[in-house]
């Protein structure tokens, strides 16, 4: 069966400011135990080496600009065109940055990326704010969908959990109907929050990139059913630890595997329902 992981990171870390001042708050988070390690894992011929060993055919390849985490959408758009039919690329900006609607143009047209990521805490602002809505209208025009960051946030006092509530989704649903939105992680730990939005909206879909345990828990026939079987997307998170342990993509796709769900709907999970949301 084919697979698309929807949802990674790499990250250009000699491009990030005060790298060990946040090094050295992260090793104060449970999630961060092994940081040393996790930090280690990133590269590109791991990421690769993980794939081949989960049978995954592809992967999103997020940008991200923000002052924790920093990847370039020349850095995103350089690995896209390096592996061909390997990585999709999606793009991000500085959303206190006047010119933000033209970088997103630009990424889009220019650079050949497929959508944009934004982490609202990483990036320290609401998702609701108005200030926001002249991206969101770009992103309608060049219809392309936004993923949204949404749920437990361990980075401590680095961010505001209050800019991960899914429930502020729901206004920029409303506002911009025609919008494709994908929320993160199953909205963990704001899961039931999260669930409400994506089955309250026709334009909202939820990534599965939780920790297994949580997907095992959640992820119910009965709860497919209520979001909608076409509404889930597979993706694992990658490097980011879970349960005490490394990440490894393959944990994730056994996980879906062994969930008691009929094939056509792991079938839309692992792989249709982005493709049919990009319009591969």
């Amino acid at each position: 069966m084919k697979i698309i992981n929807a949802h990674i990171h790499l990250i250009e870390i000699d491009k990030i400011s005060d790298k060990e001042k946040y090094l050295e708050i992260l090793h104060t988070i449970p999630s961060f135990k092994n940081l040393k390690e996790t930090m280690e894992i990133i590269s590109l011929n791991n990421i690769l080496k993980q794939m081949e060993e989960a049978q995954i055919s592809q992967s999103v390849l997020f940008a991200c600009y923000a002052p924790i985490i920093y990847a370039s959408n020349e850095f995103v758009a350089n690995i896209c065109k390096q592996y061909p039919g390997k990585f999709i690329g999606f793009a991000s900006l500085d959303p206190k940055d006047k010119n933000a609607t033209n970088v997103l143009e630009e990424a889009i047209t220019k650079l050949n990326l497929k959508g944009l990521k934004l982490h609202p805490p990483l990036q320290n602002f609401y998702p609701n704010d108005k200030m926001m809505w002249p991206i969101y209208e770009e992103a309608n025009k060049l219809n392309i969908p936004i993923v949204f960051h949404v749920g437990s946030t361990p980075f401590g006092s680095l961010v505001k959990l209050s800019q991960a509530n899914p429930l502020l989704i729901d206004e920029v649903a409303v506002n911009f109907p025609k919008l494709k939105i994908i929320l993160t992680h199953l909205g963990t730990l704001w899961h039931n929050e999260t669930f409400m939005i994506v089955e309250k909206n026709p334009n909202v879909y939820l990534d599965i990139s939780a920790y297994p345990n949580e997907i095992r828990t959640l992820l119910t026939i009965e709860i497919i059913k209520r979001l909608g079987e076409n509404k889930l997307i597979f993706g694992t998170d990658f490097p980011m630890p879970y349960e005490g342990k490394l990440h490894k993509m393959k944990d994730y796709v056994e996980c879906v595997n062994n969930l008691n769900l009929p094939e056509k709907i792991k079938e839309k999970i692992f792989y249709k329902n982005f493709e049919n949301l990009l319009s591969i």
